[in-house]
């Protein structure tokens, strides 16, 4: 396995039966195109903490039988942002797992559109969103999963948690189900709200001050992506941006 900078080139191939690993930093538009060959395993992970511009992070893959493609997006910012990506799961066997840890601040706002075509049967697709919004920050999620006629055997599965820490912060979540296909699983769940008074009271009620029992809450939504990245650097990198910008701790 080999972990890189990703190239700055716009197509990437990983071939046949390969495993690779490459990181992005997302700091105005990103624009890749991902080919995988059967049997490849491929890790994206990309960060956009650029806090004061106009960011696109945009994706379209297709995947051949076999192949598994992880996608770790990760967001701290201030300013707009957009998150479009196009999934194709082209042959039997393919997989696809997308997880997006969101967080905006001021009046910063995020579209984001991922879009997860099931082209063959025995495919498989996962889709969790994790959204923290401040202030007057706002976070649309529209996420979209395809499965076509004989696909059988498919699965499709998406989950969003959201969490809004003012009364002018919003998050919007549309999840998308179409399918053509009888013997499929396919489901979503949502959850979007406050920070839970009870959950606060117990972590208090065991000494906690206010402050810290917040951490806790907030960081549990951050938890998720981080049990996904296996590069200490990065990982603590990650801590610090979510723990500097959104608790105000350096």
């Amino acid at each position: 396995m080999t972990k890189t900078k990703v190239q700055d080139k716009t197509k990437i191939r990983i071939e046949k039966g390969k495993q690779d690993i490459q990181f992005a930093e997302v700091m105005d538009e990103c624009h890749k195109e991902f080919e995988l060959e059967p049997g490849a395993h491929f890790t994206y992970i990309t960060f956009d903490c650029t806090m004061d511009r106009v960011t696109q992070n945009s994706i379209k893959a297709h995947l051949k039988q076999n192949a598994k493609l992880e996608i770790y997006n990760i967001v701290t910012s201030k300013a707009s942002s957009s998150i479009m990506q196009d999934i194709y799961l082209d042959e039997e066997g393919a997989e696809v797992e997308v997880m997006n840890l969101l967080l905006l601040t001021q009046e910063a706002s995020l579209d984001s559109k991922i879009e997860i075509f099931h082209l063959s049967k025995n495919t498989t697709s996962s889709l969790s969103n994790y959204a923290i919004a401040k202030d007057q920050a706002s976070i649309a999620l529209n996420n979209n999963a395809t499965i076509k006629t004989a696909c059988s055997q498919s699965i499709a599965r998406q989950s969003t948690k959201g969490l809004t820490l003012s009364k002018l912060a919003k998050i919007k979540a549309l999840p998308n189900l179409y399918i053509d296909e009888y013997d499929v699983i396919a489901n979503h769940a949502c959850s979007i709200g406050s920070i839970n008074k009870e959950d606060l009271f117990y972590l208090m009620s065991r000494g906690m001050t206010q402050e810290e029992a917040s951490k806790i809450i907030v960081m549990g939504y951050v938890q998720p992506i981080l049990d996904h990245i296996h590069d200490q650097d990065l990982k603590h990198r990650i801590e610090k941006e979510f723990s500097l910008y959104l608790l105000g701790e350096k």
